[in-house]
């Protein structure tokens, strides 16, 4: 990104930290709306058949002591498709892991784009006089 904002000097550098942090905020926005999507997912449940020919969401109305997540014996309303049950845990659970990994990347380079934009990440080069050599 910084290459892209290119040019040289410490205006080009503060432009790259700034299109960072506008895209990392961005990034974020999507793990938190990745994690929000998963955690609904794993709430509500899989749409499965109920043994009646209809697909509804079964368990959208359980408490959390009703859950279909801490009580297995309840995976046997769903009829088809096979393994649904299982197979809606696996999928968000790691959708749910990927969405907070990111969001959490994302947040640091926020603060590392921001820090690097108000302080600067201009470097002024010494000139050294090596001597004898």
């Amino acid at each position: 990104m910084m290459l892209g904002a290119g040019g040289a000097g410490c205006c080009a550098n503060r432009c790259g930290m700034l299109l960072s942090v506008i895209l990392s905020v961005l990034g974020f926005a999507g793990g938190a709306y990745c994690v929000v999507i998963s955690l609904l997912g794993l709430i509500w449940g899989p749409l499965c058949d109920t043994g009646d020919g209809e697909y509804l969401y079964p368990f959208r109305n359980d408490t959390l002591e009703d859950n279909y997540l801490f009580n297995q014996t309840t995976w046997n309303i769903c009829k088809q498709p096979e393994n649904i049950i299982l197979w809606n845990i696996v999928l968000f659970s790691i959708l749910l892991i990927i969405g907070v990994i990111e969001a959490i990347l994302c947040f640091i380079q926020v603060i590392n784009g921001l820090t690097g934009f108000i302080c600067g990440t201009c470097m002024r080069r010494r000139k050294t006089n090596i001597s004898g050599m």
